[in-house]
């Protein structure tokens, strides 16, 4: 019975998962960022912000770091200071531009051992950025990734249930549906139905009058697409399709042409093996959504050119991947 289950847990952790190289040529190390698990771009201005922080070991204050693309140099790695909030430790996080103005808003776990969550807002000022809100809400179990849009409404992927880590992991291993989509209508928060195994990346996309939200699914390696569905005063969703996919996704990031980039985790037990050990490769892979939701990979390595990518992101003629660990990103020419 031992041995079954062992196997079982292989299969299901994808133990020994590699992927066939795909690479993009031409690919240049962006340093100095510890653990620059999410990304956001500003296209009106090229500005790319990096959520930072060391993710190994003793849990220690993060920071933002914001890249100039549109710079004629090979872009560098600014550290921003401003007013950062205490036991600032961020995570997914939303670009968005209301009634004119640019603001980010960030996921942050202040203690991992008895945990809270916050979304922390910051405003953008030319290329400043100053805090100046913390958002709590009891339906912020488990925060990953979030989504703002021009309106006020925050869509957020909690990527569990409530419980402690090993509650967690056994949703992750065994496929259990209890992370839910927390939802901020402009007055109240709410929890979505239609919970997922191990929910990650989210996106917003409206088409035409219809409003539709992607979710990333990691260790079911599945994508979810739902349409927003308006039943008198609240909103529901429906499931309309899901994606099955041969890798766990990640973050989700729309490009300047509808299409969505998402990075990929083919192995959840290389994944582990690497967050204790940075040069335990972890293979990465990025793949896009064209606009006919037809899905095929751009860029895979096995861990060694940049390992266990959490975000694909294109900007113009390059793409940007990030990573969770190890301190920088990854940018690759396009053709």
């Amino acid at each position: 019975m031992k041995n079954f289950l062992f196997l079982v847990l292989i299969l299901l952790l994808n133990c020994y998962a590699n992927v066939k190289p795909n690479p993009i040529e031409g690919c240049k190390r962006i340093m100095g960022m510890p653990g620059p698990e999410d990304m956001a771009i500003d296209r009106d201005t090229g500005f790319l912000y990096v959520s930072s922080h060391e993710r190994r070991g003793e849990l220690v204050d993060g920071k933002l770091f914001q890249l100039n693309l549109n710079s004629t140099n090979e872009p560098v790695a600014s550290l921003i200071n401003t007013n950062y909030p205490p036991k600032f430790h961020p995570h997914g996080m939303s670009l968005v531009k209301i009634n004119g103005k640019s603001f980010l808003y960030v996921i942050s776990h202040s203690n991992l051992e008895d945990p809270t969550h916050t979304i922390e807002v910051f405003k953008i000022e030319k290329e400043k950025l100053s805090h100046i809100e913390t958002i709590q809400s009891e339906t912020l179990i488990s925060p990953n990734d979030l989504q703002v849009i021009p309106d006020g409404r925050i869509f957020v992927s909690n990527d569990r249930g409530t419980g402690g880590m090993f509650r967690a992991t056994i949703e992750a291993v065994f496929g259990i549906k209890r992370s839910q989509i927390s939802y901020f209508d402009g007055k109240k928060w709410k929890l979505f139905e239609n919970p997922v195994t191990f929910g990650n990346g989210i996106l917003y996309r409206k088409i035409g009058d219809k409003e539709y939200l992607y979710r990333a699914a990691t260790t079911p390696e599945k994508i979810y697409k739902y349409e927003m569905v308006q039943n008198g005063s609240e909103i529901s969703l429906k499931e309309i399709k899901v994606f099955e996919l041969k890798e766990g996704p990640d973050n989700l990031e729309e490009d300047e042409e509808g299409n969505i980039y998402f990075a990929a985790h083919k192995s959840m037990f290389r994944f582990l093996n690497h967050k204790d050990d940075p040069n335990y490769p972890s293979p990465s892979q990025v793949l896009v959504m064209d606009k006919n939701e037809t899905i095929k990979e751009i860029y895979a390595n096995d861990g060694k050119e940049i390992p266990a990518s959490s975000t694909g992101l294109r900007y113009k003629n390059k793409l940007y991947i990030s990573q969770v660990f190890n301190p920088f990103i990854l940018s690759c020419p396009l053709k």
